[in-house]
């Protein structure tokens, strides 16, 4: 009886992590298919017409600090850039291993699917224009419960200036 329960067990941790990871990878490529085809085109920001930019590309490093701020957040009721723990963005981004140049973040709460909370932040001029800021090469994206963050950089090694903006 014990072995019995003892592999229902692994395969429900097994099947978890799949399951878990599989979002996770559906959230990567629906987020940045979405945000990648707003700055193939351009879109309005706002009254700022903002023209067509370079896509970005995905970073781990950047998803990693997005996953820690939306976990914080769904996981203490906040609705913000800054931590529980008093952090910012660019320490978050930091504390994951990401070297930048140049960060960003965009946060929201209350949406259910990618697709609305992007419209969600298109229809915030500032969320709006960093999605469209031709300064951000990557992206990192995560979602706890309805807490969603985009994370948005530069790394040092992508950019010819080195600001640091701490």
């Amino acid at each position: 009886m014990k072995k019995i329960a003892f592999f229902a067990l692994i395969i429900f941790l097994f099947t978890t992590c799949i399951k878990e990871g599989f979002a996770q990878e559906v959230l990567k490529t629906s987020m940045l298919e979405e945000v990648n085809k707003i700055r193939r085109s351009g879109c309005k920001c706002g009254e700022e017409i903002m023209p067509r930019v370079p896509e970005l590309s995905w970073n781990v490093q950047l998803e990693k600090a997005a996953g820690r701020h939306a976990k914080d957040m769904s996981g203490n009721n906040l609705a913000g850039h800054t931590g529980s723990d008093g952090s910012s963005p660019d320490e978050r981004i930091t504390d994951a291993g990401y070297r930048w140049s140049m960060c960003g973040e965009n946060v929201a709460y209350g949406f259910n699917t990618v697709k609305e909370v992007v419209e969600g932040w298109i229809a915030s001029p500032g969320h709006c224009r960093n999605m469209m800021d031709a300064g951000f090469r990557e992206l990192g994206a995560a979602k706890a419960g309805t807490c969603w963050v985009q994370d948005f950089g530069t790394s040092q090694q992508k950019s010819k200036k080195y600001r640091l903006y701490r």
